[in-house]
């Protein structure tokens, strides 16, 4: 009873939450074509979308990303050897347990018609795809502890994940081992299938299972060795129970554990330890198929779906609500395998800043939270903006990442929704509170001019050797492409590159730090290297910009 009601509930609880999980990819907002279309239209378009790409010639494509880089990770292979033979372990091991044993009468019944679980090559196949999964959780463990860029991605989703895997399978061995040794099982089956009152017969059967199947009986109910009674055991056992019983050897881990557990059979079988792994093993079943849905396993049904999609589809293409829509997808699609963090070109940066949402697979998750509405202060969105402003968009995630998400697409995205949530641009912020403080000083007639304070903040911009040599001969503004852009330089940079130096000469702080020439300048270091004098003009601009997000006159109240 309780094995058809769990099944039961924990199915209707996964088709309940994929059915919430189909619902959040049509209503998460992610970019700015999320909040144009309701879920019913976005609905619609992915139907149609669906039907002009299984009708049209990219079905090819769809089909064949499927196969070789979905179910053969062909991508994972390029990238790295271990994570492949890694995650085909897992998964491959799994997926045929699932098949082969938990759906057995179903599958098996089809495929090779009477299934026994304890017939070859039940038995050998078993044990083998438990161990593969074993393997592939083993070198999944050595990896978040050993790698670490990794290790700085772990979450409890991926411990989740380890240990849902892991207590099915060891309860899957253990419980199978109790069983080789349960004198229990052994008179459940002479009850069932022979006569528990020919005593001898049974005591025939007892001699020969506890010597050839592995069955450990109390000293009292062992008979004592004879060849007659040994081959009338074979005998009887050949007649009643080889249609359904292959020697355990066969199961070779679990027989192998019978043999470790064996001093303590009997006591374990008399406490009912059988029946209390056979609860926990099918618990653990039940629950994880009831989280599927929610937890990493999800990206089982997410992830091929991505790399067929995106394999087919250019994102630009795309209508807008479905790229809302496989936007919301990709999402779900991560399996935080954490590649992309470990070869992020600015993970260094995480060594100065504490911030893990510079990491590409950290800054997934914090937009995953921001599409769903999951309650962000403006503190964590401004963690997350500081994460999107250090990223280069040097395009290395996407072409790493394992399940084809286009990360690139959904980091423009997120800049888009934060600037909506009132997290715009942080350079764009700073320069514009720096103009704001420099506005009281010039429309002062009369400056004083050389302040000590402002110098002593300064590093290449504060010596006065930096620019002593400086003559505002103007190659640098002449060489300058911002300038060269710019149809009145004082409307709309303040100052040109020649006069930041003058005025860093005169010692004027707030005209250096609020003219809009700093930010923006390219740092293309054409004004430096065209310096007839050698002054480091853009390495002091960059360095203006950073003494501005330090100055206490212009940092964010």
């Amino acid at each position: 009873m309780f094995f058809d009601y769990g099944l039961h509930v924990s199915l209707a609880l996964c088709a309940a939450g994929l059915a919430y999980k189909v619902w959040g990819w049509l209503s998460a907002k992610v970019g700015p074509e999320g909040a144009e279309f309701s879920p019913a239209a976005r609905a619609l378009w992915a139907l149609r979308g669906v039907v002009g790409l299984l009708l049209g010639a990219r079905a090819f494509k769809f089909v064949w990303a499927l196969i070789v880089d979905g179910l053969l990770q062909r991508r994972v292979l390029r990238a790295s050897a271990y994570r492949w033979v890694m995650h085909m372990c897992i998964f491959v091991g799994f997926v045929l347990l699932t098949l082969l044993h938990a759906m057995g009468p179903i599958v098996s019944n089809a495929l090779f018609g009477d299934y026994q679980a304890t017939l070859n090559p039940f038995l050998f196949l078993r044990n083998l795809f438990g161990l593969m999964v074993l393997l592939g959780v083993g070198m999944a463990i050595w990896r978040r502890l050993r790698a670490p860029g990794v290790r700085a991605t772990n979450r409890g989703v991926d411990v989740l994940a380890i240990v849902v895997v892991a207590l099915i399978i060891f309860s899957g061995f253990a419980l199978e081992a109790l069983k080789i040794d349960s004198p229990r099982e052994f008179e459940r089956m002479v009850a069932e299938y022979a006569d528990p009152e020919a005593a001898d017969e049974v005591a025939a059967l007892r001699l020969f299972w506890s010597r050839d199947y592995g069955v450990v009986f109390a000293k009292d109910q062992t008979p004592a060795f004879s060849p007659e009674l040994y081959d009338q055991g074979r005998q009887l056992s050949e007649d009643s129970c080889l249609s359904c019983h292959d020697k355990p050897a066969w199961a070779f881990a679990s027989f192998g554990l019978a043999r470790l557990i064996r001093p303590a059979a009997v006591a374990l079988a008399e406490s009912g330890a059988a029946e209390g792994l056979w609860f926990i093993h099918v618990l653990a079943c039940f629950v994880g198929l009831a989280l599927l849905p929610h937890t990493k396993f999800m990206h089982l049904i997410s992830s091929p779906l991505i790399i067929a999609i995106n394999a087919a589809n250019e994102r630009a293409a795309m209508h807008p609500a479905n790229r809302a829509t496989v936007r919301a997808m990709e999402l779900d699609a991560c399996t935080h395998c954490a590649a992309c963090s470990v070869r992020c070109s600015v993970a260094a940066a995480m060594a100065q800043v504490a911030n893990p949402a510079i990491l590409p697979s950290e800054k997934l998750h914090a937009l995953a939270r921001m599409a769903h509405g999951k309650g962000l202060d403006q503190h964590d969105l401004r963690r997350i903006r500081q994460g999107a402003d250090i990223c280069t968009d040097c395009h290395r995630c996407t072409d790493l990442c394992p399940v084809r998400i286009n990360l690139q697409d959904l980091w423009q995205a997120q800049k888009q929704d934060l600037e909506r949530a009132g997290q715009g641009e942080t350079f764009k912020a700073l320069r514009d509170r720096a103009v704001s403080a420099a506005q009281p000083s010039r429309q002062q007639k009369v400056v004083r001019l050389g302040q000590r304070q402002f110098g002593a903040g300064l590093d290449l911009s504060g010596r006065a050797q930096s620019f002593a040599g400086c003559f505002r001969c103007k190659t640098c503004t002449t060489v300058c492409p911002v300038v060269q852009e710019c149809a009145d330089v004082k409307a709309e940079i303040d100052l040109a590159p020649h006069q930041i130096m003058h005025a860093l000469g005169l010692g004027l702080r707030e005209e250096a730090l609020g003219a809009r020439m700093i930010w923006n300048c390219l740092s293309c270091y054409r004004c430096q290297e065209a310096c007839p004098q050698g002054v480091r003009v853009t390495d002091i601009m960059f360095e203006l910009t950073n003494l501005a997000g330090r100055d206490g006159r212009v940092k964010e109240a």
